[in-house]
Order: C-alpha cells, then sequence, then structure tokens
C-alpha cells in the first residue's frame, strides 16, 4: 500500500475500531496508524489444503517471506517495523483485504526511510538466555 492505499487502510482500521466499539482514542490511533511509513506491505497466508504442506508450515513460510523483505530493505538503506496485533484478526480488516476463511494475516510490514542514523559499532548480545547448546 502506498499513497492511495494507505488512505483506505486508514479508513479501514478506523471502522474497524468503531465496528469493535473500541473507543474515541483507539479509533483515532487506527485512524492515524497508517500514516506511520510511506509504503506498507500487507502480507496474507493464503492456506490451501496439501498432503505434503500442512497449514502451519504455509504460515511460517509466509512469515519467513516478510522476514526476507524487511532484510532486503535494510540491505538498501531503508528501514522497517513489522506490525501484527489484533487487526491481523478482526473481521472487518480480514474482508477489506479479501481474505478468505483459512487466509492468515502475517502481518503489515512498513517501511520508509529512517530518520535516525544507526551506530556503526554494536556490541554483541548476551545469548545465555536464548541459546542451547546441544
Amino acid at each position: 500500500m502506498k499513497e492511495d492505499g494507505i488512505e483506505r487502510f486508514s479508513q479501514l482500521l478506523h471502522k474497524a475500531a468503531v465496528v469493535s466499539q473500541l473507543g474515541a482514542e483507539v479509533e483515532e490511533k487506527a485512524k492515524n496508524a497508517p500514516f506511520r511509513a510511506p509504503l506498507i506491505i500487507t502480507v496474507i497466508a493464503k492456506v490451501k489444503a496439501h498432503p505434503k504442506v500442512p497449514e502451519w508450515e504455509q504460515i511460517v513460510a509466509a512469515g519467513c517471506c516478510v522476514q526476507a523483505m524487511q532484510m532486503a530493505a535494510v540491505a538498501q538503506g531503508y528501514s522497517g517495523i513489522w506490525r501484527s496485533g489484533s487487526w491481523t484478526h478482526d473481521p472487518v480488516v480480514r474482508a477489506g483485504l479479501g481474505c478468505g476463511e483459512h487466509d492468515h494475516i502475517v502481518g503489515f510490514l512498513y517501511l520508509g526511510t529512517p530518520a535516525l542514523k544507526a551506530p556503526t559499532t554494536v556490541s554483541p548480545a548476551d545469548l545465555t538466555d536464548f541459546v542451547t547448546y546441544f
């Protein structure tokens, strides 16, 4: 989504917030959220029954696509954030984006030019809380 698509997405999120009766503050936040970046890529896993590719694997593969697109954007000097949250399950949003019954919105990848420059040196992270060696 870009330009008019972002405007339509803004209206869709606003409508979803109104229908869900989330209140004026959430409605306003939903309406403004799409304008955080000049480009939003919505990734939807179009799950199809397949004897060798289970549903979970199709969804994970779509997630890998988001990660690959984000890394490609970063490699070209852009920045992005992968958003998911309650909108990925919202019936108004799902219908507005043309999702079928078995489709899964994996997320919204917001892309643009970073306002801040990343530091040139990065300290290695402590992996002890995340990694187990076998």
